[in-house]
């Protein structure tokens, strides 16, 4: 049976993950989720791309408050309401993304800590900084069968070679029961996921550098886009996952059940 595993989300995109129990998903996709994001002194786009040690800021965001708090690993919290400013476009994965700039102290903390010049944008729209499409899936079953060609094919893998595990590759939703890759085949088609969630699945997901970083650290210690090349060679990308768009509303909790119930059209 296929089943949710863990639901990842984080309300700063590129910040660190929560693992909530139980999240509602919208046209957007998960409520409140990537609901900021980052952008630097050139205006553009800033994530773990360029700065890795992101993935070491935790960060909580009450819809029903509007209060944002990010936890910084030297013990540095911040909390308050976001109050917001001059207005702001981001270009995110082709697309304009309208928001605002958040005022406070909030952007010389994170400047301070990336070394960088840094400004909180909130997006006008719930959800806007999703990647390519709002929903992105991954089953555990191909994480595993991507360790198991790193220890058996790859001459000279390394003995400290990083165990991958789901938090690595930043899906919203993790599936259990699958085939390795069997996500790959569900394209075009439509996935329900937990009672009422419809999700029409129309993309492979194309990996980066960040897949490279250890979740833990934000450090550097494998070269994931070229391992994938070598095991799924495509011209165009690293494929690993799927993106989805949404059809139904509704709430997942992990152990909620995934059903094709659309099969692709051939």
């Amino acid at each position: 049976m296929r089943t949710v595993a863990a639901i990842f989300t984080s309300p700063v995109k590129s910040l660190s993950l929560l693992q909530p129990e139980s999240v509602t998903v919208g046209y957007s996709g998960i409520v409140e989720d990537r609901r900021f994001h980052l952008i630097g002194a050139d205006g553009r786009l800033l994530t773990q791309r360029q700065v890795g040690r992101l993935a070491l800021v935790q960060a909580g965001y009450s819809s029903e408050s509007e209060e944002l708090t990010l936890k910084f690993p030297d013990g540095t919290r911040l909390a308050g309401p976001t109050e917001l400013g001059n207005p702001v476009s981001s270009a995110i994965w082709g697309r304009q993304v309208s928001g605002k700039e958040v005022t406070g102290d909030w952007n010389q903390t994170l400047a301070d800590f990336c070394g960088s010049p840094v400004r909180l944008v909130k997006t006008d729209n719930p959800g806007d900084s999703y990647d390519e499409y709002p929903v992105s899936l991954l089953s555990q079953a191909s994480i595993d069968k991507l360790g198991d060609f790193l220890i058996e094919n790859v001459a000279n893998a390394p003995d400290d070679a990083p165990k991958f595990e789901g938090r690595r590759f930043r899906p919203n939703f993790l599936l259990d029961g699958c085939s390795p890759h069997e996500e790959d085949f569900w394209l075009g088609g439509v996935v329900q996921i937990g009672p009422d969630l419809r999700v029409r699945l129309v993309a492979p997901d194309p990996r980066c550098a960040i897949t490279t970083l250890n979740p833990d650290t934000g450090e550097r210690d494998f070269n994931v886009p070229k391992l994938l090349q070598s095991y799924r060679p495509n011209t165009r990308a690293p494929y690993f996952g799927v993106y989805g768009s949404v059809e139904a509303t509704g709430i997942v909790s992990v152990g909620d059940t995934i059903e094709l119930v659309k099969q692709p059209a051939v």
